[in-house]
C-alpha cells in the first residue's frame, strides 16, 4: 500500500534535507493519498493555504508531499 508525507527543506534550500510533518509521537504523518495529504494541509491553516494541487503547495509555500520509502 502506497504511503504519502508532507515535507518542506528547512530555509528552503534542498541541501539541507528534508524535515517531516510528524504526529504527537514523533513519527512521520502518512497519508492513504497525496489529496489526503493536501486537504489535511489545509484544515490546518484554511485562510492561509491557497493551492489546490501538489505542484502549486511546493510552488507556492516550498511544501512537498512525496511517496513514503521505508528504509529497509
Amino acid at each position: 500500500m502506497s504511503r504519502y508525507r508532507i515535507y518542506r527543506h528547512p530555509q528552503g534550500i534542498s541541501l539541507n534535507g528534508k524535515e517531516f510533518i510528524c504526529d504527537d509521537k514523533g513519527d512521520v504523518r502518512l497519508f492513504a493519498t497525496e489529496g489526503l495529504a493536501l486537504v489535511w494541509l489545509k484544515k490546518q491553516s484554511p485562510n492561509s493555504l491557497k493551492a489546490d494541487t501538489s505542484e502549486e503547495l511546493f510552488n507556492n509555500y516550498g511544501l512537498g508531499i512525496e511517496l513514503h520509502c521505508q528504509k529497509q
